[in-house]
């Protein structure tokens, strides 16, 4: 599960929140405290990305898997199953 934690109303948290709905995926969000020092980041299965470079990084992996997987499922097609023929 992807966590996104940020601070509410901070640019870099709610650009990075706005990164993440692009992408159509599930994520959890986690506010913290405005004084909270490290913020924004991501946390996927154990792993945090702090800093800007590893959440470009982190991004650019995501957004290559999920096009690719998503290449494939747009092919598809189907039989009408009231006139039998295929869609």
């Amino acid at each position: 599960m992807i966590t996104l934690h940020k601070k509410k109303g901070h640019k870099n948290s709610d650009q990075l929140e706005r990164r993440l709905e692009d992408l159509v995926i599930s994520y959890k969000k986690e506010i913290h405290a405005a004084d909270e020092p490290g913020l924004p980041y991501i946390a996927e299965d154990g792993i945090v990305y702090k800093t800007k470079e590893e959440i470009e990084e982190w991004s650019r992996e995501l957004t290559a898997e999920l096009n690719w997987q998503r290449s494939l499922s747009g092919d598809g097609s189907y039989i009408d199953p009231e006139k039998g023929k295929i869609c």
